[in-house]
C-alpha cells in the first residue's frame, strides 16, 4: 500500500513542488537571492532604465569576477585557453573580463564622477544669481538667468559645455564597453 501511495505522489506532484524543492526555494527567495541583481552604485530611488541596465549588467560582471572566477576552475590561459577578438586583435577572454572589470570601477564609477563633481562644483560658484523673472503680462515667470558678472557667465557657460562634452564622451564609451561585455557573454561560466 505503501508503494501505491508513493509512485501516486511521484507520478502526480510535479518535480518543482516537492519539500526538498520547495525548502531549496525557500532557502534561495530568503537567503540566497541568485536571480536578484543590486547595483552597488545606484541608490535604491527611482532611475531611469538607460542608467539601471548598464549598471546590472557590470555587476553581475562584478560578481562573477568577485565570486566565481578563480583561477582553479577554468584554465583561462595557455593552450586550451578562451580566446576572444577585440578591437581586431586577439586576446585572452579573462584579460578582456578583467579590463571590463577595471574600467567599470576605475574609470566609469570614480574618474568620471569625480571630474564630473568637481566640474559642477566649480560651476555652482558661478552660476546666476536669479533664474525666474516675472513677465510684465501677467504672473508667470520667465527662464532669464542674472549672472553678477559677465566673466562669471562665461565660465558658467564653458563649464556647461564641458560637462555636457564629458557625458557624450562617457556614453559614448559606455556604449563601447556595453558591447564588449556582451561579446564575453558565453564565457561568463564555471
Amino acid at each position: 500500500m505503501l508503494k501505491k501511495i508513493q509512485r501516486w505522489y511521484w507520478r502526480t506532484l510535479p518535480y518543482d513542488w516537492r519539500p526538498g524543492q520547495l525548502w531549496y526555494r525557500l532557502i534561495c527567495w530568503v537567503w540566497h537571492r541568485y536571480t536578484t541583481v543590486k547595483p552597488r552604485y545606484l541608490d535604491h530611488t527611482w532611475c531611469d532604465r538607460c542608467t539601471s541596465l548598464p549598471h546590472t549588467m557590470f555587476e553581475i560582471l562584478s560578481e562573477f569576477v568577485e565570486k566565481e572566477c578563480s583561477p582553479g576552475n577554468i584554465e583561462w590561459y595557455g593552450e586550451y585557453g578562451h580566446v576572444i577578438t577585440v578591437n581586431g586583435t586577439e586576446k585572452f577572454v579573462r584579460d578582456e573580463i578583467q579590463d571590463l572589470y577595471n574600467w567599470w570601477h576605475k574609470v566609469w564609477n570614480q574618474e568620471y564622477g569625480q571630474v564630473s563633481d568637481m566640474l559642477w562644483k566649480e560651476a555652482e560658484k558661478h552660476s546666476p544669481v536669479s533664474e525666474w523673472l516675472p513677465t510684465k503680462d501677467s504672473d508667470l515667470y520667465e527662464y532669464n538667468p542674472q549672472f553678477a558678472s559677465e566673466p562669471d557667465a562665461k565660465i558658467y557657460r564653458l563649464l556647461l559645455n564641458a560637462l555636457r562634452e564629458l557625458e557624450i564622451r562617457m556614453e559614448k564609451e559606455s556604449q563601447l564597453y556595453l558591447h564588449r561585455l556582451v561579446n564575453v557573454i558565453p564565457y561568463l561560466w564555471t
